[in-house]
């Protein structure tokens, strides 16, 4: 009797070291494949030896028992990026351990739960009010002697209305080990998230009067607010393969830090009201505690456009072709042969014994010279010339380099309206620097300009030129339809998003404007924009995977040309049409013939009162002369003739 008593208990003991030797194996096979190598074990089990052989894998394991008084919080908010979590469900007081997790910590992809218990199937009815989300990663252990059935355990979004779903998993056994039929990406097989219904928010700048919903989903006036419309498109897309509802509601704003508060969308975020955004945002380090986000998929081209002026008006046309060494050393040839041809003719005039006429070169060389050289650079004829051979020489060389200098400086002012007018306004400081006027679009982003930008010349251009004073009290802020009308008609730049412009560029500029357009990024590269969803949102990673599938497929390339106007093209044929010079370019030529008309009025005015001051003395003298004793009859007859001539 005591025989057959001691083989029963032999067997039963060893039937629970073999089981225990199956947990133990089952566990370390199973976080082993999960990459798992830290444990925490809430459980009763009292036996000893299971615990220890338990604490002896090759993780770090923490042990600990079920009671009404453990801190959950010391002992799972870990610093490790996963960690293990095994439940032995059967405990009595197990539903504590879930309900503490839940009041204190959430049920994201950083904790494995492995739920063990002897049941039949998974306990449905008390896991169904469990705080579980998509990124929840638990499984349910159903164990049958040294078979463990697995379960895949999550919920859609429990704070949204979800319901739990329960998929087979796989199963362990001792000789098989560990068979996982769940071997597609997490977000592809809990890609169905069953209608859930979604909140998001948009921000847009302008007015309208279409309906709401038609005109954030219609590409009518594609212009306007661009960017956030072609965001809700991609949202759309999501919606479709994830199969959510998107329930979509207007904020005042993107989000700014307002006395210690966040306003706007990230507010809505952080007041659990919006789930995610279908307006994207410009990367903020202030931005990353209160938002996440997830992949760009908008570049904006934001900057200064404007008409650059064709000439520089810091020089003037006509002395573009030389610079001013050249025009410097030419003045000096010039004066050189100026005075090498009146000394030739001074010489010339000792040597000649013939009698010299009025108004020649010989007879007023210091004038004659000079108007010969003026005469020889300006490619005119002259009336006489020297004699000499030396002077020969020196107005024969002179005529030569003159026509040398003019060929060079013709040449190049045909080659300059032949060619493709340069451009030197190319960067913020040189807009800084230039008599450009210069306005910003009428959005919220651009008051705020003068303090996101980094770049010290946009700043000193905000302030300088954009920002208001007492000499523009509301500053330089317009519509974009009202800014481009100004850029239209020159001396202006606007900054704005240039798809915003693109499309009212096209359909209001003529060819020659558009060949003239000049565009400044503020910020080189592209800014980027990213979409964006809740702090620590349970979909962030699986909406990362589902954008970043819309841009793999093409998807959203297929979007941008339907939101994103093109770039209006200047044709090819308007390069090699010559330019026509300006009235302001030919201004300077009109302003110096008017000089001359207006000095050689004045000296014309001066020589005749010259003449009549001192034929008005002759008269004097010679009837002075006529009252004289010695004055005779023949003299008084010519003085007669010369008084009836004046």
């Amino acid at each position: 009797m005591n025989l057959k008593i001691w083989l029963i208990l032999s067997t039963l003991l060893f039937q629970l070291i073999q089981c225990d030797k199956d947990l133990i194996h089952f566990l370390r096979e199973y976080f082993a494949s999960n990459y798992i190598h830290q444990l925490v074990i809430f459980a009763c089990w009292n036996a000893i030896e299971l615990v220890k052989k338990i604490t002896q894998l090759d993780t770090v394991v923490s042990y600990n028992l079920i009671h009404e008084h453990i801190d959950i919080i010391s002992l799972l908010k870990v610093n490790y990026y996963h960690i293990g979590v095994i439940l032995d469900y059967d405990c009595p007081k197990s539903n504590f351990i879930l309900k503490q997790f839940s009041d204190q910590l959430v049920f994201n992809d950083s904790y494995f739960w492995l739920l063990l218990t002897e049941a039949s199937s998974p306990p449905t009815a008390s896991l169904r009010d469990l705080p579980l989300t998509v990124q929840t990663e638990m499984t349910v252990a159903t164990r049958k002697n040294e078979l463990f059935e697995l379960y895949d355990v999550y919920n859609p979004s429990y704070r949204h209305g979800g319901f739990i779903n329960i998929t087979y998993k796989g199963q362990w056994t001792p000789k098989n080990g560990l068979v996982n039929k769940l071997t597609q990406y997490k977000y592809i097989r809990r890609q169905n998230l069953s209608d859930l219904s979604l909140n998001a928010s948009i921000v847009l700048t302008k007015s309208t009067d279409m309906d709401f919903e038609k005109y954030v989903t219609e590409p009518v006036n594609p212009q306007l607010d661009t960017m956030a419309r072609f965001q809700h498109a991609v949202n759309l897309i999501l919606r479709d393969y994830y199969n959510f509802r998107l329930n979509l509601k207007r904020s005042s704003s993107w989000g700014m830090l307002v006395n210690g508060s966040w306003n706007g969308i990230i507010g809505e975020m952080l007041d659990g009201v919006t789930d995610l955004s279908s307006s994207p945002f410009y990367f903020r380090p202030e931005r990353l505690s209160v938002c996440e986000y997830t992949v760009s998929l908008w570049n904006v081209n934001i900057g200064f456009i404007f008409r650059h002026p064709r000439k520089d008006e810091m020089k003037n046309s006509f002395l573009k072709p030389f610079t001013t060494l050249t025009w410097s050393v030419s003045l000096v040839i010039g004066i050189t042969y100026c005075i090498c041809l009146f000394i030739t003719v001074k010489v010339e005039a000792c040597f000649n014994k013939f009698e010299i006429s009025e108004n020649t070169l010989m007879s007023i060389p210091a004038s004659e010279s000079g108007l010969i050289t003026m005469a020889a650079i300006s490619q005119q004829g002259v009336s006489n010339s020297p004699s000499t051979f030396s002077g020969r020489i020196v107005f024969l060389s002179l005529f030569l380099w003159a026509f040398l200098l003019y060929q060079y400086y013709s040449a190049d002012i045909v080659s300059s309206l032949l060619a493709k007018p340069p451009r030197w306004i190319i960067s913020v400081k040189d807009l800084l620097d230039s008599n450009l006027e210069c306005g910003m679009e009428d959005i919220l982003y651009s008051y705020y300009f003068h303090k996101l930008t980094t770049d010290p010349f946009a700043r000193q251009l905000y302030l300088k030129k954009v920002t208001p004073n007492k000499n523009r009290l509301k500053g330089e802020f317009y519509l974009a339809e009202e800014g481009y009308k100004r850029v239209r008609k020159g001396g202006f730049a606007f900054y704005c998003d240039f798809a915003i412009g693109y499309k009212i560029i096209e359909e209001t500029f003529n060819d020659d404007e558009i060949c003239e357009l000049q565009e400044i990024l503020v910020i080189k590269p592209h800014v980027k924009t990213w979409s964006v969803v809740s702090k620590n949102s349970p979909f962030k990673k699986m909406f990362t995977y589902g954008y970043r599938k819309i841009v793999e497929h093409g998807i959203s390339k297929r979007l941008y040309p339907i939101w994103h106007h093109r770039k209006p093209i200047c044709p090819e044929a308007h390069n090699s049409k010559p330019s026509p010079m300006n009235f302001n370019d030919f201004c300077p030529a009109l302003f110096f013939l008017l000089i001359g008309v207006g000095v050689s009025i004045i000296i014309l005015a001066v020589e005749c009162l010259h003449n009549k001051f001192f034929e008005s003395i002759n008269l004097k003298n010679m009837l002075i002369e006529t009252k004289s004793p010695s004055f005779n009859g023949e003299k008084h007859q010519e003085v007669i003739e010369d008084l009836q001539d004046f």
